[in-house]
């Protein structure tokens, strides 16, 4: 006789939600960012019209090179942006970039005020020759902070992914039925992570570094924080910090 074949189990409802809700983020993330980038480009040609017009009425620019005039405005919000989300991807807080948001905030300021200008004296109109800068601006933020959310923040901070990635999830076979079931695995970090919680262990990692300090001091080699992290075990950054206190206490 044949032997009846078993069905394949169905994957778990949670598995199953899981994997909508992906899709449907996707397509979410997709239709946003493609309505975000058309709404940029109508606000950067609009603009662009508007800008060289008035460059050519105002005798600003040659004729020929009058198309250079948007590009020299609507442009930098543009690159000033992405510098931006570069510097946040980096690991610098949203303050470090202050350059770069003043060049946002002056070329959308300029291009405001030259769509202004090229519109009629009529208040309504000039509102409306307001909007494609601000519009331009605000598409841009939007696709940058989809973009934020999106992609992996990278920290600055030495022996940082050491220190935030103690653990990750794996996936044990829990029976013969294909379900699994997460579990924690724990990767290998720094052997005294978490020792500042551990009075004793955080005065003996003190205490060495004090004693490579005054080595230097009495004229041995400069201690690195190379140095201090063989001997301490610690990370980077943590070896960084011990070796500034004991410096500053021997001053």
């Amino acid at each position: 006789m044949p032997t009846p074949t078993t069905a394949p189990t169905p994957p778990p409802q949670s598995e199953r939600a899981v994997r909508l809700l992906a899709t449907i983020r996707v397509a979410l993330v997709a239709a946003l960012t493609a309505l975000v980038l058309a709404i940029a480009a109508l606000a950067y040609v609009v603009s662009f019209e508007a800008i060289r017009a008035f460059a050519v009425e105002t005798a600003a620019f040659p004729p020929e090179l009058a198309w250079s005039a948007p590009l020299l405005v609507d442009s930098f919000t543009t690159a000033a942006s992405l510098v931006i989300l570069w510097r946040y991807l980096r690991g610098d807080a949203w303050r470090d970039p202050w350059y770069a948001w003043m060049l946002v905030a002056a070329a959308t300021a300029v291009s405001v005020a030259l769509n202004v200008a090229h519109a009629p004296d009529r208040l309504a109109a000039q509102l409306f020759a307001a909007l494609p800068p601000v519009a331009l601006l605000g598409a841009l933020e939007l696709l940058m902070s989809v973009a934020r959310t999106g992609l992996p923040h990278t920290s600055r901070t030495p022996g940082a992914a050491v220190e935030t990635g103690a653990a990750a999830t794996a996936l044990d076979v829990a029976g013969a039925n294909g379900h699994r079931t997460p579990t924690t695995l724990a990767l290998p970090q720094d052997r005294t992570a978490g020792a500042d919680q551990d009075p004793a262990a955080g005065a003996d990692a003190r205490q060495q570094v004090r004693a490579l300090v005054a080595r230097e001091r009495s004229g041995g080699p400069t201690v690195t924080a190379a140095e201090v992290v063989s001997v301490t075990g610690r990370s980077r950054r943590r070896a960084y910090e011990l070796l500034r206190d004991a410096r500053t206490e021997q001053g």
